[in-house]
């Protein structure tokens, strides 16, 4: 073999060998723990900060989080200098400090009186120090016993001074719980007592819905604290007000029984949420009020929400009382379980912001 030959095959060999080895080398890469990104390596598992970023579903949720606070209690029996106690969870609804609970989380137990002192803390960045800042202390200005429902309104800092008039509380997106429909995602925001003090998410879905009885059920985890505090949908809206949870009590450990486990207990309850429309129709009510006494109106609706009926101040100085039979259209015989609402004179679709009552 010639020498020109013996070098031509050596090149070629070289040459094979490097298609090889970047060959091997690129199948390596594809399927290492550590893969190249931008002008760095990331291992299995990394991405950007900019992958990782919240959705907008995600991003809905995490804003309503800040509209719902702790809510503490305090009676003039309670011995001279002691704190506040954590109760419940409150929503705030109204910009101008407007907050909604339910009504057992403000009264005392087994007894329809109500706490002499009520305070609402909004999350913060968990410190105590920043949560004795953010302390408000409430009055109630609607009550529901029906529906376990109250509205309370910021009156004064947690020291008794008064709220500068500058500061804008983070109300929430109330949205129209009629139109959820069963499976639909669910997050439940509170402060439940096995929590701490700090604001606790966890997610369901919609169980079931009680038209008559003005329900919504959702396999949601709700303890005690969870009361009073917000079921939004996937973008953050208010659908409904945890209330109660039901417990199938045949399932409890009876005597020399073996003891359930934490998993069925929660597959034994069934959680169950106020409505939001209730809320919005209270609201109204509020605002129907505000406008006869002459005080501050609702401030303008936010963006996306149908603009709120403004009834003329006389409205609010008579009541009205409707009676009668619904009846259908075909062949006029009653309807069992129809429900009745007002609207303003000339509106021809009913929505949750032209709803009177």
């Amino acid at each position: 073999m010639s020498l020109s030959r013996s070098c031509t095959l050596n090149r070629a060999r070289r040459a094979a060998h490097i298609v090889i080895t970047a060959a091997v080398l690129a199948w390596g890469l594809a399927f290492s723990p550590f893969a190249p990104v931008g002008h760095g390596w990331l291992q299995d598992g990394q991405t950007k900060a900019k992958d990782v970023s919240p959705s907008p579903a995600r991003a809905g949720v995490l804003n309503a989080v800040h509209s719902v606070g702790l809510i503490l209690v305090r009676n003039n029996s309670d011995p001279a200098g002691s704190p506040p106690r954590p109760r419940g969870s409150g929503v705030v609804v109204r910009k101008d400090g407007v907050v909604v609970t339910n009504l057992h989380v403000i009264a005392q137990d087994n007894s329809p009186a109500l706490y002499s002192e009520v305070f609402f803390t909004l999350p913060d960045t968990g410190m105590e120090a920043e949560l004795a800042v953010r302390r408000y202390r409430l009055k109630p200005v609607l009550i529901k016993r029906e529906y376990d429902l109250a509205l309370l309104r910021v009156v004064a800092a947690f020291d008794g001074q008064p709220v500068p008039a500058s500061e804008v509380l983070p109300a929430i997106e109330v949205g129209d719980s009629r139109a959820i429909q069963l499976l639909d995602k669910l997050t439940i925001i509170g402060f439940p007592q096995g929590g701490g003090t700090s604001v606790t998410v966890n997610e369901g879905v919609v169980e079931g819905k009680d038209i008559v009885g003005q329900w919504i059920k959702t396999s949601a985890r709700l303890i005690h604290g969870n009361s009073g505090g917000a079921a939004v949908d996937r973008e953050g809206r208010l659908v409904g007000i945890p209330t109660k949870v039901v417990v199938d009590k045949s399932l409890l450990r009876k005597s020399g029984g073996p003891a359930l486990s934490g998993a069925d207990y929660e597959g034994a309850a069934v959680g169950f949420l106020r409505p939001a429309q209730l809320v919005q129709s209270m609201l109204a009510s509020v605002k129907i009020a505000e406008i006869g006494s002459g005080a501050d109106p609702i401030p303008p609706p936010q963006p996306g929400l149908s603009p709120r009926y403004s009834p003329p101040a006389a409205a609010s100085r008579a009541a009205i009382t409707v009676r009668g039979v619904v009846r259908a259209a075909s062949d006029h015989l009653p309807i069992a379980g129809a429900r009745v609402g007002l609207l303003p004179l000339g509106v021809s679709d009913v929505t949750s912001g032209n709803l009177i009552a």
